[in-house]
């Protein structure tokens, strides 16, 4: 679904995070970009040009902030890195094989009051994201939102909003992409992503 939004609306831009080097025995909360997720970055940032946001805030985690940080160059702003826009708290878990990640999240998705996996429910996730959240719009009253965060707590935020079924568009979900939610009620929602190596001029 792809609404075209009116310029003069004030909007939350949520980006999931480019593309990590994945390193076995490193939790995922400790990546950085690959050189291909940087490179993806510099696109994404090419996307989100004609947007003018106030702030452009980050999670903790490494690839976050060095996704939050290219954008920033863009627009010739600052980084604010803000606790509470992790991703789901997996800390507890080491590499996991990709069919059974995939096949255990649909079923995080499925019981969002159910401890599925790792050391949060869905519920209390969405519950901290949203939190998090909403503590940077209300100090943000003007100019867009921009937060550089992660695929589930992404997922789960947007799910609590509109229609979209949660597994589904978590599969969706591309390193790095863009969401953008009309404030304050975000009730439609337009998707930016990178669909070739070609920049935008």
């Amino acid at each position: 679904m792809t609404v075209i939004l009116r310029e003069n609306v004030q909007k939350l831009i949520l980006v999931r995070h480019s593309l990590p080097e994945k390193i076995v025995g490193v939790p995922a909360k400790e990546w950085h970009l690959s050189a291909e997720g940087r490179y993806r970055s510099h696109l994404l940032a090419q996307k989100l040009a004609n947007y003018q946001p106030a702030i452009i805030a980050t999670s903790t985690e490494p690839k976050a902030i060095e996704t939050a940080q290219i954008i920033a160059q863009k627009f010739d702003k600052s980084v604010e890195v803000v606790g509470g826009l992790h991703e789901h708290d997996r800390s507890n878990l080491s590499f996991v094989e990709e069919k059974k990640f995939i096949e255990t999240l649909a079923a995080f998705f499925a019981t969002p009051d159910e401890l599925v996996m790792g050391l949060e429910t869905a519920t209390q996730a969405y519950q901290r994201f949203q939190q998090a959240v909403e503590n940077i719009i209300a100090k943000t009253p003007n100019g867009d939102v921009i937060i550089v965060t992660h695929g589930t707590v992404m997922t789960l935020f947007i799910a609590n909003f509109t229609a979209e079924e949660p597994f589904h568009f978590w599969q969706q979900l591309e390193n790095p992409m863009a969401i953008v939610l009309p404030l304050p009620d975000f009730k439609s929602l337009e998707m930016i992503t990178i669909k070739s190596r070609q920049i935008d001029v």
